[in-house]
């Protein structure tokens, strides 16, 4: 190899690796703080689930990858509350946004099924536990953010997931009367 070639191809290997540093650096300045938090988490949960075609096993697949068995309470409750997470909201949006089309409506009305199964299987234990959860000052500061979130957003997003909204606010009414 001559000395020119070899100066060509350090040269080369130099340019690449300033390319990859500067695409680094515009990642973590300009894209990361941009991505909700738990965006990547979701993504990393629904990837292996989004080959599944009945949208209620590539729901639960998701939600397993995501928190857990989803014979735990624990882990179901964490998903009910997630749902009053406005960074999780932001994540839950990205998620249907960036879905398969044919996939989109089958996985809200999966959700909202889910929901549903959720609050039939609470125990009064459970419902009181919740219950007080959402009484607290952070409880009711919770409500309200997501209710801005939810309010937020296009009213064609929000029609596609009326049925979701409808089983969380059922929820937490029937989690409140203590039914």
């Amino acid at each position: 190899m001559t000395v020119m070639k070899r100066k060509l191809l350090v040269l080369g290997i130099g340019l690449v690796l300033v390319a990859l540093a500067g695409t680094g650096l515009i990642w973590l300045a300009v894209v990361r703080p941009r991505v909700p938090p738990g965006l990547l988490k979701d993504i990393q949960a629904g990837l292996p689930a989004r080959h599944l075609q009945d949208p209620d096993a590539r729901l639960l697949k998701y939600l397993e990858n995501r928190y857990g068995s989803m014979s735990d309470p624990t882990n179901r409750e964490a998903v009910f509350v997630d749902f009053f997470n406005v960074e999780r909201i932001k994540a839950l949006q990205f998620l249907v946004a960036h879905s398969p089309r044919e996939h989109r409506q089958a996985n809200v009305d999966a959700m909202a099924r889910w929901v549903e199964a959720y609050r039939e299987s609470l125990t009064a234990e459970e419902r009181m536990a919740l219950a007080s959860r959402f009484r607290t000052p952070e409880g009711q500061a919770l409500l309200r953010r997501a209710t801005a979130q939810y309010n937020s957003q296009d009213v064609r997003y929000r029609g596609s997931t009326a049925g979701v909204i409808s089983q969380l606010l059922r929820t937490l009414n029937e989690v409140e009367q203590g039914q």
